[in-house]
């Protein structure tokens, strides 16, 4: 799950922490998800993340980076994205 693991909703669907002022993003996340899973060897992931209403694009950077770097080690990995 992307963006950490607070959520700047609440929805009652959801166990994700809640907070108005999530804290800052990890500026490494996108390289370092890429790196976890080629290490684990996975030919398919689902990315998938908390909502960030407290961020201008909501979070879609976050998946606009990771999908480059998960490709650059792995070029036949399957990448489905679920934005919230």
């Amino acid at each position: 799950m992307l963006m950490g693991d607070t959520c700047t909703r609440g929805c009652r669907f959801c166990s994700a922490e809640t907070a108005r002022n999530p804290p800052p993003l990890d500026a490494n996340e996108s390289y370092n998800t890429a790196k976890a899973i080629a290490e684990w060897g996975l030919d398919y992931v689902v990315l998938t993340s908390v909502d960030r209403d407290d961020m201008p694009d909501g979070g879609a950077e976050r998946f606009a980076k990771t999908v480059p770097y998960l490709k650059e080690r792995n070029p036949k990995i399957l990448v489905e994205c679920l934005p919230p």
